[in-house]
């Protein structure tokens, strides 16, 4: 967990987006919890991460998901395409109501794939994936992040992770 002087950045209990202190800056919380940040292969060419927690989903509210992209060393057997993140908001019924794109990361590169969206009304559930792109292999990825605001941030462990 991100700390200042020693101290948890809390304020009345409740993990803060960013503090400020001394002309540093604690990063964007991070609201995935539990989320394994390991790198791994993606099982699926269209590999669903997780799901926001509802506790997080504000109408109107701007979130960035982002996460790392880890082609590099697989190179040779991914040989082809490209992989990147996107994010989905859907309603109660299942119906998409928005997806956004995150930037793509080639076979032969690393890098932080991010996207992000404003959640629109009737929001229900905002979905997480990663998708492989014409790539001989599914790709590599880790550290999964979610944050408020529109531009990712580096990574951190959501609070609840480390506390």
């Amino acid at each position: 967990m991100p700390t200042i002087n020693g101290k948890a950045c809390v304020v009345n209990g409740t993990p803060v987006d960013k503090v400020f202190s001394n002309g540093s800056q604690v990063y964007g919380r991070n609201i995935l919890a539990g989320i394994n940040k390991a790198v791994h292969q993606a099982p699926g060419w269209f590999q669903w991460v997780t799901n926001i927690p509802t506790k997080f989903i504000k109408l109107g509210q701007p979130l960035c998901f982002s996460v790392f992209i880890n082609n590099a060393p697989y190179a040779k057997v991914l040989g082809q395409g490209n992989a990147y993140c996107f994010i989905q908001a859907k309603d109660s019924s299942g119906n998409i109501l928005l997806t956004t794109g995150g930037n793509v990361i080639n076979f032969d590169a690393d890098g932080v794939s991010q996207a992000s969206l404003i959640v629109p009304d009737k929001t229900d559930s905002i979905l997480l994936f990663v998708k492989t792109n014409n790539m001989g292999q599914n790709t590599y990825y880790g550290y999964p992040k979610v944050e408020f605001g529109s531009i990712a941030t580096p990574w951190t462990p959501a609070p609840e992770d480390v506390m």
